[in-house]
């Protein structure tokens, strides 16, 4: 079977001639293709456990310092547990001891995710799910507080919609995952 349009000579530039030089673009303006890359070390005997083929590839290395998301979660848990105290103390001095409790008995939850925040550097991933809990819980009984015409119950209910947000954060769950010496 012969070919029909045989390629175009050029005999007065055999250099053009694809067939001659191999290196030669026949198209004009095109990139020339010269054969599949070598791995510049191929054939020199590569040492064990050098060069890739060998073992894993390093994998997304884990968090050295705490993030900032997991930094900030920790700073308002422990503002509004501040704010709380401060706040039930006030109204035990100010208007009864009953009022400064409830005050104190409707955030324990608060209180209690504030006070896991100081183990955020060395605690493991089951600190983060159960802080977000607490912070859900508190946030159901912010959102009762505000229903019922109690404005202190805002902030509260506030600062735990932010932290659940900040400690769902791919960031957060990488940092509380991390492996541990």
């Amino acid at each position: 079977m012969s070919n029909a349009f045989p390629p175009p000579q050029h005999p007065q530039d055999p250099q053009a001639n694809p067939q001659v030089n191999p290196q030669a673009n026949p198209q004009a303006g095109l990139p020339t293709y010269n054969g599949p890359a070598q791995d510049p070390g191929y054939g020199q005997g590569q040492q064990y456990g050098q060069g890739y083929g060998y073992g894993y590839a390093p994998g997304p290395m884990a968090p050295t310092q705490m993030p900032g998301t997991v930094r900030a979660a920790q700073i308002v848990l422990w503002v509004l547990a501040g704010l709380t105290v401060i706040g039930s103390v006030i109204l035990i001095g100010a208007v009864n001891p009953e009022t400064g409790g409830a005050a104190l008995g409707v955030n324990i939850c608060l209180l209690v995710a504030a006070g896991m925040a100081f183990r955020f550097g060395s605690a493991g991933h089951g600190i983060r799910v159960t802080c977000i809990v607490l912070t859900s819980v508190q946030i159901l009984l912010g959102l009762g507080g505000t229903a019922a015409g109690n404005p202190g119950g805002l902030l509260p209910l506030l600062g735990s919609i932010a932290v659940v947000i900040l400690l769902s954060q791919g960031t957060a769950g990488a940092w509380f995952k991390r492996p541990r010496a």
